[in-house]
């Protein structure tokens, strides 16, 4: 289900990862979220710069399979719908940028997916949407989360009670999705995104990250006091000392991938 292949290289060598979900309609079968745990297990004793999840065929991920879902009693379904969701935090727990290339079609526990990762860019003429509702149950892996703390509350209760199937330009527009481009555009969008990134510190995009995560839905002084810890942890790093240095030789740095 998943093939892992260089994504892109720079000056810097080998920085970047791409994850391809391999199936018909990319359906979150058990043998598909094992896959994924075993992403996140790979991407712990790699070095990267991002993790790209992106798909093969016309669906990024159609959410649920269903078919296989009808052989499970009730159990087996409440026991693999918190292991989804555990592997979907684990997802977001990744400490590199992460970014959902939706290349197809991304409904219900798809979306879920794509919202465990830090961003997400999409092509046209797809659809997505929360679609649980309509079969008689609810996200159940995220989606009652994240969605409402990207969006907002009301705009995620409309997503998730109509269980409509919207377009990407409405997708856009309600901010679920960063960028929308054309079916041909979409890899050197990620391949520019990816460059934006990498063209900075390593330590200090992960420390921001940690940062945004754990201070997020918190107060403002017990953020801030998570934003000081996440600031300690990079003052004496290698990084800090060679931007400080190539400021000073007006230079690009030369960061060092950990």
């Amino acid at each position: 289900f998943f093939k892992q292949k260089t994504a892109y290289e720079i000056s810097l060598g080998l920085v970047g990862s791409e994850m391809c979900i391999r199936d018909s309609v990319n359906a979150l079968s058990r043998a598909l979220v094992d896959e994924l745990n075993r992403l996140c297990d790979d991407v712990q004793g790699e070095t990267l710069r991002m993790v790209v999840i992106t798909a093969d065929g016309e669906n990024f991920c159609a959410g649920a399979d269903l078919k296989e879902r009808a052989k499970m009693n009730d159990a087996e379904v409440e026991t693999f719908v918190q292991y989804l969701s555990d592997t979907f935090q684990r997802i977001a727990d990744i400490p590199i940028p992460t970014l959902a290339a939706i290349n197809g079609n991304c409904l219900g526990g798809g979306l879920e997916l794509a919202l465990a990762c830090d961003m997400r860019i999409m092509i046209d003429d797809t659809f997505i949407g929360m679609k649980e509702t309509s079969v008689g149950v609810m996200p159940g892996a995220g989606g009652t989360v994240r969605l409402p703390r990207l969006i907002g509350e009301s705009k995620a209760k409309q997503w998730i009670f109509s269980a409509q199937s919207f377009i990407p330009e409405e997708a856009l527009s309600d901010g679920v999705i960063d960028w929308l481009v054309e079916k041909d555009e979409l890899d050197d969008a990620v391949q520019e995104i990816f460059g934006q990134i990498a063209a900075n510190a390593p330590l200090a995009i992960q420390a921001a990250k940690r940062s945004i995560n754990e201070g997020f839905g918190w107060t403002v002084k017990q953020a801030l006091e998570v934003e000081q810890r996440a600031y300690k942890s990079i003052i004496a790093s290698e990084d800090r000392q060679e931007g400080l240095k190539a400021f000073r030789e007006k230079r690009r740095p030369k960061w060092k991938v950990n």
